[in-house]
Order: C-alpha cells, then structure tokens, then sequence
C-alpha cells in the first residue's frame, strides 16, 4: 500500500483496488464457480442439514467437497445462496489461497501470523438484499486499531500500522454495476462512536453508498465498517467470492465453525504449497469436522465462556455492594 492507499483505508474503511485478478484468474474462478452452482442450489434443503446456534439458521455440509451451503436473505427480496469452505471445492480456487497482490494489502491491514478465517462463494439472485450491518466499535470481534512502531519514520514521526482483527476481500468475478447489487457501505462509519439509528434496507440509510465493481476488481474493508448489499434489479446473478483474514488465534465467523477453524480438506492441503499451508489450519479427520462433533465443541466452549461471564458478574456485585460506614453514606461514597 503506497500512502494515498492507507490514508483512504482509514479515512473510508475500504479500499477498491482494480484489477487485482488477471483475465486469465477471472475466467478460470468464474469458470469453477457456475459449473458447481447448480448442486449447491440442489444441496441447500438437502439433508443432512445442520443447525447453527449463533446464526439461529440450518446449512447443509458436504461431506465429498467439504462445503455447508446455506440461504442468506436476511435483507429480504429474492434468494441468496452462500458456500462456506469453498476453497475445498476445486482446484481452480486455489489461486485465491496466498494470493501474490492480495497479500501486499493483507500484510499492511493484518499484524502477523495471520490466516483465512472464511472463505465464501456468494450467488445473489434478482430482488435479493443484503441488510445492512455493522458500523462502529459494536462487536470487539472486528476491532479497527493501530500499533505504533517506535523506531522514526524518514519525516521523525513513529510508524503506524494497521492492526485489524477481520479483513474482509471481495473479488468480482464479472462486471457489477449498481443494478446488479454491488456491496455498499457508510464511508467512515468504522469509526462511528453510536450504533445506527437505522434498520437494515441499505437504500433507505442516509450516506449509504454503492461500490460497482469490474471483472478482476477487489474491494478490501474492515469488518467494522457498515455495509450491506444493494439490491440486485436484473436477472443476472451477482457471483462473487470473499475471503475474511485475521490474526491466527481470532475465531471463525462462518457460522458452520464459528470461533473455530476453518475446514480444509486433505486433497486441498496435498494441492497447497507451504506458504499456502501457512494461511489455514491442518484438515481436520472427517468424524472432527463432522457438524454434530462441531456444535458440541462449540457449546462446550459457549458454556465455558458463560461461567466466565458469570463469574465477572458475581465479582463485579460483590464489589457494589460492600458494606458502608455511616460516615461514608453521609459524605456519598
């Protein structure tokens, strides 16, 4: 990133970098994509399905490509179709794992070690929106701060760098203009102090603004920003792929592994060269990354963050409520 592409990262909360994917890695990703959306569509209401407690929704996982699917239209209108994982899925999506010009940009957002935390296929279908969310210092999990560098820079002043926990990269696969539903976003609004006195429809929030894309374009933003996806108002369907990176010991958010880790599978893994392996966990057994073995992994650890919770609590009324000396309740302490 020069310094024109930092001070708007910080100013705006994203930055859209054209061109990022060559000709050749939008054909072949694009390629991939439609050729296997019709058994995901197929897969969403097939069973096994599984339940995911945080996102309150059922997905269904895939056992021979090591992908959950599920419907995402929390924002109304027509369906959206997403696929976690989906690096498992094909070959052709491992150009997206240590990506060479992706990683110039994760490497000044991101402290490291860092990893891929989601990976996601998106298929937006006409009248679909995606409700706004976010925007602010509202889920710690998304934190947007800074580390200071002491040493001095050539100007005197000590170094800044990024220091974010969830940095999400959206790839278009084919031209995005604003009828075809592009991400939007509140400029700056990574840095707002309130939450939004707005509901979800991204059209009806002032200050909301559509990113129309180009095949090959990537938008990279800070997962505190507010955003959401205007509505798509043609037939086509808006095909994109995201990826969310963070520092290595921050949870997944995917709700199919949520605060957990991604699924990489072993024929994956075989395919991924050591800087790749670098960027995801070890493939799981297929009993360990089997969805019943998750949920109760993860309740155990719900559980477990509960009693600390509570704990916390108990202290925090053990404290208010000392008993006072009459001295100390006339003077008000």
């Amino acid at each position: 990133m020069d310094d024109l592409e930092r001070y708007q990262f910080d100013l705006n909360g994203f930055l859209h970098v054209k061109g990022i994917l060559d000709p050749r890695e939008v054909t072949k990703a694009l390629s991939a994509m439609e050729t296997l959306e019709q058994r995901f569509v197929a897969a969403i209401n097939a069973h096994p399905k599984y339940h995911s407690l945080q996102f309150r929704m059922d997905y269904h996982y895939d056992a021979e490509l090591g992908t959950s699917a599920y419907e995402a239209n929390h924002g109304g209108g027509g369906p959206q179709y997403v696929v976690d994982d989906f690096l498992n899925a094909d070959p052709a999506f491992d150009l997206f794992v240590g990506h060479p010009r992706t990683m110039e940009y994760i490497r000044e957002l991101t402290e490291a070690p860092f990893r891929i935390v989601s990976s996601e296929l998106r298929y937006r279908h006409r009248g679909n929106i995606t409700g706004t969310h976010m925007g602010g210092p509202i889920d710690r999990r998304n934190r947007y701060t800074f580390v200071t560098d002491p040493s001095p820079n050539r100007g005197g002043n000590a170094r800044r760098h990024f220091d974010l926990l969830a940095v999400r990269v959206l790839y278009a696969l084919h031209d995005v203009p604003v009828e075809n539903g592009p991400l939007c976003v509140v400029p700056g609004s990574h840095k707002a102090n309130f939450q939004s006195p707005y509901g979800g429809d991204p059209v009806q929030e002032p200050g909301m603004v559509p990113l129309p894309m180009e095949a090959g374009d990537a938008l990279f933003f800070t997962e505190n920003l507010r955003h959401g996806g205007f509505p798509n108002l043609v037939d086509r369907v808006r095909k994109t792929v995201h990826l969310c990176f963070a520092p290595a010991w921050v949870g997944s958010q995917s709700p199919a592994h949520w605060n957990g880790d991604v699924f990489v599978t072993q024929s994956a893994w075989t395919r991924y060269s050591d800087e790749q392996r670098a960027l995801l966990p070890p493939p799981m057994s297929p009993s360990e990354r089997h969805p019943e073995q998750l949920s109760l992994k993860r309740l155990t650890a719900e559980m477990a963050e509960l009693t600390r919770e509570n704990q916390k609590l108990k202290e925090a009324l053990a404290r208010n409520t000392r008993p006072t000396s009459m001295l100390q309740r006339l003077l008000g302490r």
